[in-house]
């Protein structure tokens, strides 16, 4: 699920962004390349957290199984 940045979030951004969306012209340009920024990084933190869902360092401690027999030790 993708949650939305928050307006601190986007202030941030936007903040970072300053001296490149200076160079968009106008202010449709500029809120477009923030939007795809924002989109970009909130996809890539999307995934990191499927990822992370996964990873045995980032779970509770628990020792890595395979999670089907044809990986199980015999």
């Amino acid at each position: 699920m993708l949650v939305p940045a928050t307006p601190v979030q986007l202030s941030h951004l936007s903040t970072w962004l300053a001296p490149i969306t200076g160079l968009a012209g106008d202010r449709r340009t500029a809120g477009l390349l923030l939007g795809t920024v924002a989109g970009i990084l909130g996809s890539g933190s999307l995934v990191c957290r499927q990822i992370a869902a996964f990873s045995p360092s980032a779970g509770s401690g628990a020792p890595w199984r395979p999670t089907d027999s044809a990986h199980a030790d015999r």
